[in-house]
C-alpha cells in the first residue's frame, strides 16, 4: 500500500471546501480530561467555526470552555485511474471553545444556519430552541491535507 500526503496551502480552496461541507466533528476537552467528540453541523464566518450544543446534555457541563478544541471535517473525493485508489481531503481547525455572549452575534451565527441548513424558512419564523448553546471555536491554526492511496 502507499500513501502520499499533499499539504494545502491555498486559503480560497480550504475555505471553499469548508463552506461546502455541512457537517464535522467538534473536539474538546471535558473536566474529567477526557476528550469528547462530537458529529455536528456548522457555519464558518470569519476563519472561526460556530456550533450549537446542548446544554440539556448531561457531557455540556462538564465541557471546559476557554480550552483548546479542534473541528474536523474529511472529504472523500471520487478517484478514478488505476494509480490511486482513493484520495480523502481533511481539514482540521484548532482553537479555543467559548460559549457565545454577545447577543449581536448569535443573532448573526443563527441567520447564517437558517441561510445553510433551512433556507425555505423565513427570518421571522425560524427559531432555535432554547436548550441549545451557540459556541464559537476561536480558530488558531487550519491544517488541510489530501492524502491518496491504494
Amino acid at each position: 500500500m502507499q500513501r502520499n500526503q499533499i499539504i494545502i496551502r491555498d486559503i480560497k480552496e480550504i475555505e471553499k471546501d469548508i463552506n461546502e461541507a455541512s457537517a464535522g466533528v467538534a473536539t474538546m476537552l471535558l473536566d474529567t480530561d477526557k476528550i469528547y467528540q462530537v458529529p455536528t453541523n456548522f457555519v464558518y464566518l470569519d476563519k472561526n467555526i460556530f456550533i450549537y450544543l446542548d446544554r440539556n446534555e448531561e457531557v455540556f457541563q462538564s465541557i471546559k470552555f476557554n480550552c483548546p478544541a479542534s473541528f474536523s471535517i474529511v472529504k472523500n473525493e471520487k478517484q478514478g485511474g488505476k494509480e490511486i485508489s482513493y484520495r480523502l481531503k481533511s481539514i482540521t481547525i484548532n482553537g479555543e471553545i467559548r460559549i457565545l455572549d454577545e447577543p449581536k452575534t448569535i443573532e448573526q451565527i443563527k441567520e447564517y444556519y437558517r441561510k445553510k441548513y433551512s433556507s425555505r424558512i423565513s427570518s421571522e419564523e425560524y427559531q432555535v430552541p432554547d436548550n441549545l448553546v451557540a459556541c464559537i471555536i476561536d480558530t488558531l491554526e487550519i491544517k488541510a491535507v489530501i492524502e491518496e492511496g491504494n
